[in-house]
């Protein structure tokens, strides 16, 4: 029986091999409006009769950046290196398969080769050190080691959570947790799957946003609260999925997960907004359709719904819609009188009437419509020069150049740095727009930071700045400024 022995050890030897050798690198990876019988009437100004630019898409990217990971479910038989035929091959050239198979079936080798499978699996844990660290980091999310096993294996078990970021192998720490995020999403691990992988069991407040592993925690719950909006899940289900449904209403704002709820709303309307959902449905989605009067005004989600129909009033009042067809998109046609005014959307249709322009100003701003894209749209060029300043059109020109000044201007004074303003000058600007411009910021004093700003000058070195295409309206600011306040140098 000396082939026996043989056997054994030749089979217990090649699943050590295959599993020593098994490694892999890691991978980096409206249909026709009804009129409306109200006292409202339009009047039509120069500055309605801008043309309409197509609206520019918003690009949104929610997902784990720069974090590479394939089909991995921590099956250590995914290997490559792992071949199941060898195995058969290794059976028919030392007896046969009917010996081998009596031989597998008795009790002897079925306690050896148990004892075999754990023998490997410690053997691919003791001699893990000597590999390099990525291929370690590999292997260990193959098996599906905790976030605790990985911490430990870095020799930061015994450091307190405050050090964590301080251990020369964080690096290694942050990589692993980092890649494991698409993972869990994929596994749509829950709130508490999560809390438990990190270890902040019991956090709350402060000492969880401290926490050091907060980090994984927030951006698995932002990716999950997009994916949830996608999904177009009932908000109470959110509610339950967040921990914030055992919270009473009022002390859901102070919750730490009070945010991803809010991003997931904001997210439904988004996507609402894109499906053209009707406001019925909306309300309906936002638990508000069976409520009226201050009880609908006093629900949580009402601000919700009251932003969502804002967002469709500056897109209405930027596409120039008329009243009418506003009043068959906010569910009002063929109301008057005391039924109109007792509808929840009556709010809206009057703010539309009241505000339509400014809706409209505030829309050309988000969409960064240039000064010199209403110059065109006006076609102020064709305005004779000796009665330009005084027309219509002008004025509404010198309006809008005076709208984007205030709006750059405020955002700098709330603290936006030069590199986070938009740039809202053309560089395909006529000659004549940019001299009117400049006249208008002379004009209205506009500070010199704002004006070189504008003028693409800013960050320009001397000889840069006099070489500079734009450099003949900031010279001729300089002198009008000085002109009219004689201190300045």
């Amino acid at each position: 029986m000396r082939w026996y022995h043989v056997l054994l050890i030749l089979v217990s030897s090649f699943q050590t091999i295959s599993n020593a050798f098994s490694t892999s690198p890691i991978t980096t990876v409206a249909s026709p409006a009804h009129s409306i019988s109200t006292s409202f009437a339009v009047t039509e100004t120069a500055r309605r009769r801008l043309l309409r630019v197509v609206n520019r898409a918003n690009a949104e990217s929610n997902s784990f950046k720069d974090v590479g990971y394939g089909e991995n479910t921590g099956d250590v038989s995914g290997y490559s290196g792992y071949d199941k035929s060898s195995i058969k091959d290794l059976e028919e050239r030392v007896t046969g398969t009917e010996a081998f198979q009596k031989l597998k079936s008795s009790k002897t080798f079925k306690s050896f080769s148990q004892g075999v499978t754990k023998a490997t699996n410690t053997f691919s844990d003791k001699i893990s050190p000597a590999l390099p660290m990525k291929a370690k980091l590999q292997v260990w999310s193959n098996n599906g080691k905790s976030v605790s096993f990985v911490r430990k294996e870095l020799g930061m078990d015994k450091l307190d959570d405050a050090l964590l970021k301080q251990a020369k192998n964080f690096q290694f720490y942050d990589d692993y947790v980092t890649s494991q995020l698409p993972i869990w999403a994929k596994n749509e691990l829950t709130l508490d799957d999560i809390v438990s992988q990190l270890g902040l069991r019991g956090l709350s407040g402060s000492d969880l946003t401290s926490n050091p592993n907060f980090k994984y925690y927030d951006q698995y719950l932002e990716h999950q609260a997009l994916v949830w909006a996608t999904k177009d899940l009932d908000l109470d289900d959110v509610l339950v999925r967040l921990d914030l449904n055992i919270l009473p209403a009022a002390e859901r704002l102070g919750a730490v997960n009070f945010k991803y709820y809010e991003e997931f709303v904001a997210g439904l309307m988004r996507s609402w907004m894109e499906k053209g959902t009707p406001l019925d449905d909306v309300m309906a989605k936002l638990k508000l359709d069976k409520l009226t009067g201050e009880e609908l005004l006093k629900h949580p989600n009402y601000k919700y719904y009251k932003n969502h129909v804002k967002n469709y009033l500056r897109v209405w009042a930027f596409n120039g819609e008329s009243l009418d067809d506003v009043a068959v998109w906010l569910g009002l046609e063929n109301m008057q009188g005391k039924l109109l005014e007792s509808q929840p959307n009556y709010a809206f249709l009057k703010k539309y009437w009241d505000k339509s322009t400014k809706y409209e100003e505030q829309e050309m701003l988000k969409r960064r419509i240039t000064s010199f894209q209403v110059w065109d749209d006006l076609q102020v060029f064709r305005v004779k020069q000796s009665r330009r300043k005084n027309s219509e059109t002008y004025k509404a020109y010198k309006h809008y150049v005076n709208l984007i000044d205030d709006y750059i201007i405020r955002l700098k004074d709330r603290g936006f740095t030069e590199d986070e303003l938009p740039r809202m000058t053309s560089k395909n600007a006529a000659p004549d727009e940019m001299m009117e411009k400049t006249y208008i910021w002379t004009q209205m004093r506009r500070p010199e930071w704002y004006v070189k700003f504008s003028l693409g000058l800013d960050g320009l070195g001397e000889n840069a700045l006099k070489e500079a295409a734009n450099f003949q309206y900031y010279e001729y600011y300089l002198r009008a400024m000085k002109a009219v306040n004689p201190t300045v140098q």
